[in-house]
């Protein structure tokens, strides 16, 4: 795990791996049922995949945020096994909003569910690269991140995205508009990570697992109405 650690700016490799699965679905079952549909299939298939480890911590963010009193309290309150009603309305809100998103994105920009997934994990990187750590099986991520290597995290980012950038062009031209929409991605995962690691230094004093996990489906969230903001924009 300290070698994994070492290299955790590599992490949006895993996300391509989880992007494929989601892009592969969206194009394939795209012209078989309707954008809600697939969209449902493919938050599924990628939950079930990593069973349901990030949205635990989307669930238990919910709690602590929702909780009154000093950091350790909210703190214990992330920790408790029992899920609250904030925790039940976080995750359910924002699995919603991922889920009619996702739905909204045109059929041929299939690059988008696979972007999605690549930049959860550059934002997932970047909360830990701006926070601190607190003991935990995510202390040593937290403490091998540093902030100057969100720059290689996000740079491997657009690389791994540059081949669907390409064939996105070549099979339907509007590169511009693709390429524009795919930056301003990027860029603000990283924005969503460093917000994300204010907010829980603010609330609980550390970035922890759950954070983390929180923050890489927050980021799905947002990335995906960063790119139907900046296609509406365009077109």
């Amino acid at each position: 795990m300290t070698h994994l650690s070492r290299r955790f700016w590599t992490v949006p490799v895993i996300g391509l791996f989880y992007g494929l699965v989601a892009g592969t679905l969206f194009y394939a079952l795209g012209h078989v049922f309707n954008g809600l549909i697939v969209a449902a299939i493919i938050l599924l298939a990628v939950h079930g995949l990593n069973r349901f480890l990030h949205f635990d911590g989307l669930i238990d963010l919910g709690d602590g945020l929702i909780a009154t009193g000093t950091m350790e309290k909210k703190m214990s309150a992330m920790k408790d096994t029992r899920v609250g009603a904030g925790g039940v309305a976080f995750a359910s809100l924002f699995i919603l909003l991922i889920a009619s998103s996702l739905a909204s994105v045109p059929e041929w920009l299939y690059i988008v569910p696979i972007a999605m997934e690549v930049l959860a994990k550059n934002s997932l990187f970047t909360v830990a690269a701006f926070g601190r750590p607190r003991e935990g099986l995510g202390n040593p991520f937290v403490s091998n991140a540093a902030p100057s290597t969100v720059i290689l995290s996000s740079a491997l980012s657009m690389l791994l995205l540059s081949p669907f950038l390409a064939l996105t062009a070549l099979t339907h031209g509007r590169i511009e508009v693709t390429a524009a929409t795919i930056f301003v991605m990027v860029a603000v995962s990283v924005l969503l990570g460093v917000a994300m690691s204010r907010l829980a230094m603010r609330s609980f004093g550390c970035v922890n697992g759950d954070l983390m996990g929180a923050t890489n489906e927050i980021s799905k969230a947002v990335v995906l109405l960063t790119a139907l903001a900046v296609l509406s924009w365009s077109m």
